[in-house]
Formats: structure tokens, C-alpha cells, sequence
């Protein structure tokens, strides 16, 4: 049995990982999915003081609170950055980082100070009551390529996510994070999003043939992976994984 810790992306609370979850609980893990300030049943407690830093520590208070160690911690899309944030504040309780189409921080940088000028020109535009609102269609066709998404996924993500809070994109990380490079690192690079991975110095790198959602759209290969690997299993390389042969 291995101890695993799921953080979802923007707009997500432990509910996204509710396909994902089962899985691994059958396979014989201790898996616990995470909400973050401001999501989920956690959204009510979201606001202007609400920051990268906010989540970091949501992070970090759960593993130790649960006394929780040799953690696999998976972390999606816009989580990868507190989960990578909260790894090197207890690098002793984490056995591996794995992260899926995720973003990964710069020490001392804020998101936004990755993100061009023009996205977030585009992001502040539709930000009301100091929350990024949880993306239309017509986003989520334009910026996620083969996303994978059902219209009953889309209603599904809809109906129970939340609003990003603006101000965990202001925030900057820490100005060392160099204890996550002593960490196992795999990055799972979903094959329907555009574009390549981010810089990735000491990652694994494992492909998957998926949108940028694969919790909602291919939980069944996701899980697999996320098994393989909190079980001490290597990076694999060829086909990505799910891909009809």
C-alpha cells in the first residue's frame, strides 16, 4: 500500500478525482484528494487574501496534519505549482512528485510573471469579485485542444466548480525551492494538450493520450499510471499510454 495525495487544478476540489479515487483505493492505497481554499465545499472560505502561498500550506497542514509520510503527491494543471511549493517545505514526507499537464513555479516568480501579457490581459478581463470565473465553451475549445470533454463532463465541471482566486496567480513562490530536486519527479504530458511540457530539469517524463482533464475523461489509464508509480514502477517511454496500437 502506498500513501496518495491528489491536488486538482484550477476551479477543482477533491470531487474532480471522484473517478479516479476508486481506483486506487481498490488497488490497495491510502488515497486522500485534497480541496483547496476557495474550492469545493472549501469555497465559502476563498477571497482577496486567498494566494498561492494560501494553497501551498493546505497542502503542507493536511500531509502533516494526517501525519502522513512517503507521499506520492499528484498534482493537475494549476496545482503542480503549491503541491511543487508544499514538497519542498517537507521533502521528508514525500517519496515521489508527479505531476499531470501540470504548471511548475519558478522561485521567487509569480504565474502570472510566466504567463505572456496577453493572457493575462485576457484572464483579468473576465475576472469578477476578484475570481477568475470558471471557463466558457468557447475558452476551453480555444486554449485546451483535444480536451476530451463531453457536454455531460463540461455540465459536470460546471455545476461544481468554483472561481479561481485572482490573487494565487500575484503571488510569488518562495525564493528556494531547490529541496524538490532531491525528490523523484515524473511529469505526465496528456497528448491532446497543445504545445510541448514545460522545461522539466529532473523529471520523468510519461506520456498519456489525453485531454487536459484525464481525472474526468480517462480516469481508468490515469489511475493505472499513478498506481505504477506510487509503487515504485519506472517511467515507461514509446506509445503514449491509452493510445490505440
Amino acid at each position: 500500500m502506498s500513501v496518495i495525495v491528489l491536488v486538482g487544478g484550477s476551479f477543482l476540489g477533491a470531487w474532480a478525482w471522484e473517478r479516479v479515487t476508486p481506483l486506487l483505493t481498490a488497488a490497495g492505497h491510502e488515497v486522500h484528494p485534497l480541496t483547496l481554499t476557495g474550492f469545493g465545499d472549501r469555497a465559502h472560505l476563498g477571497g482577496e487574501s486567498t494566494t498561492l502561498t494560501t494553497h501551498a500550506t493546505d497542502i503542507t497542514a493536511a500531509i502533516e496534519t494526517a501525519r502522513l509520510r512517503e507521499v506520492t503527491l499528484v498534482a493537475h494543471s494549476y496545482g503542480g505549482a503549491p503541491a511543487t511549493i508544499a514538497a519542498a517545505a517537507i521533502p521528508r514526507r514525500i517519496a515521489r512528485l508527479v505531476h499531470v499537464a501540470a504548471v511548475l513555479p519558478r522561485a521567487g516568480r509569480t504565474l502570472f510573471d510566466l504567463t505572456p501579457r496577453a493572457v493575462q490581459d485576457a484572464i483579468m478581463e473576465t475576472v469578477v469579485d476578484g475570481r477568475i470565473p470558471v471557463m466558457s465553451d468557447e475558452i476551453i475549445d480555444a486554449a485546451f485542444g483535444d480536451h476530451g470533454l463531453s457536454p455531460q463532463d463540461r455540465a459536470w465541471l460546471r455545476e461544481r466548480g468554483t472561481g479561481q482566486p485572482i490573487n494565487t496567480y500575484r503571488d510569488p513562490a518562495p525564493d528556494d525551492l531547490s529541496p524538490v530536486d532531491a525528490l523523484p519527479r515524473t511529469y505526465i504530458r496528456c497528448t491532446g494538450d497543445p504545445g510541448g511540457p514545460p522545461d522539466l530539469p529532473g523529471h520523468d517524463v510519461i506520456e498519456l493520450a489525453s485531454g487536459h482533464w484525464p481525472m474526468i475523461t480517462r480516469p481508468a489509464e490515469l489511475a493505472v499510471l499513478i498506481d505504477r508509480l506510487a509503487t515504485g514502477g519506472a517511467a515507461v517511454s514509446g506509445p503514449a499510454i491509452g493510445r490505440p496500437s
